[in-house]
């Protein structure tokens, strides 16, 4: 096994087992408590047609999966407190010191099963939970949350570097645009504008349906103007573009979020910095495992008096600090001047500082 020792695999095991256990756990709990809290919703005249199947499989089989890897880091750090204690307590950790293995040749397990679940994790985060999302959030929206609105006015959107589109207001149920407005310049000049009582998507060709239009063509001095019932046009804008609720972020893979940031970066999005922090955290949040299961190990290695207890304590106050920074650092984000790329990787700068800290004090 990839030339590891009789103690690499036993603490491996120890490892994954009290992660996969820790997991099952707290998977039941979440469900009761998911349950208890949406018993209403489940049972309303709303969610008539959602049968146990569409409950169990379709809600619960993503969600869990959702939840787990969002806090997947948080898992791996209680598991390494956790099974890492309990060899301390039962002072198997110096026996295995004692016998001649180095405290750091003693981390090469946890760092090879680190590793091990930030590749799955990453996997999980970039390409599968997504998938799982589009099921998931598809449910909810059609039997737990309201109908989607959008009620926000004057609504422009930047097609590219030289067009420009207008919305006076857009209904997201019936996929249609009132006062429509489209516009291209050519080296600061306007060349073309066309105005439309109503713009309405159409899903089948993937296109929108613009009704009662004038177009004005400007050439110079020259002006032409068109008018018509009814055209068909295609625009880099889609419905899925006014619906901002952040859950439609979660439904990408990364391949597809990076073309949106990019359509939306053509745009001129103000929401653009939510939707980077989106991109970065995805990776970030995965490596954070290696970290926080490198800190746990410095932690919870040493015996010490109140064993488990004290050594979960401390852990959990650890984590909790880095959620805070974490949860902080978005904010400055989303709302102020700081790039999102330091935004998501600075709590894990910063704890990797600490873990190499606690782990010279802790070799000692």
């Amino acid at each position: 096994m990839l030339g590891l020792k009789k103690i690499d695999r036993y603490i491996i095991r120890q490892f994954i087992g009290t992660y996969v256990y820790s997991i099952l756990i707290l998977s039941v709990i979440i469900i009761i408590f998911d349950i208890s809290e949406k018993i209403d919703d489940f049972t309303d005249e709303r969610a008539a047609d959602a049968t146990l199947y569409d409950i169990a499989f379709k809600y619960y089989l993503n969600f869990i999966p959702y939840f787990v890897n969002q806090f997947n880091a948080l898992f791996v750090f209680i598991s390494v407190i956790f099974f890492t204690s309990k060899l301390a307590s039962r002072t198997e950790i110096i026996a295995i010191l004692n016998s001649g293995v180095s405290f750091t040749r003693l981390l090469r397990p946890y760092f090879l099963t680190s590793l091990l679940l930030t590749a799955v994790n990453l996997l999980m985060t970039l390409y599968v939970i997504p998938e799982a999302n589009k099921v998931r959030v598809d449910f909810e929206d059609r039997y737990i949350h309201n109908a989607p609105r959008f009620t926000e006015r004057n609504i422009h959107f930047k097609l590219d570097q030289n067009s420009y589109a207008y919305f006076q207001s857009f209904n997201i149920n019936k996929n249609t645009g009132y006062q429509f407005s489209l516009e291209h310049f050519e080296d600061g000049d306007l060349k073309y504008k066309m105005l439309a009582t109503f713009a309405r998507w159409d899903s089948t060709n993937q296109q929108w349906h613009i009704e009662d239009y004038v177009i004005r063509h400007i050439d110079g001095n020259d002006e032409s103007i068109e008018k018509g019932s009814s055209i068909d046009t295609a625009l880099t804008i889609t419905p899925r573009d006014f619906k901002l609720w952040e859950n439609n972020i979660e439904t990408m893979n990364q391949t597809e979020l990076s073309q949106y940031i990019e359509r939306e970066r053509l745009k001129g999005s103000d929401r653009i910095n939510i939707y980077l922090v989106e991109k970065y955290k995805r990776y970030a949040f995965p490596i954070a495992s290696i970290i926080l299961t490198l800190m746990g190990y410095a932690v919870a290695s040493r015996k010490v008096r109140g064993g488990i207890g004290m050594h979960l304590g401390f852990g959990i106050l650890l984590c909790f600090t880095y959620i805070m920074f974490s949860q902080l650092f978005f904010v400055y984000a989303t709302k102020g001047d700081l790039a999102p790329i330091l935004a998501v990787w600075i709590p894990n700068i910063i704890y990797s500082f600490i873990t190499a800290f606690l782990l010279s004090k802790a070799q000692r």
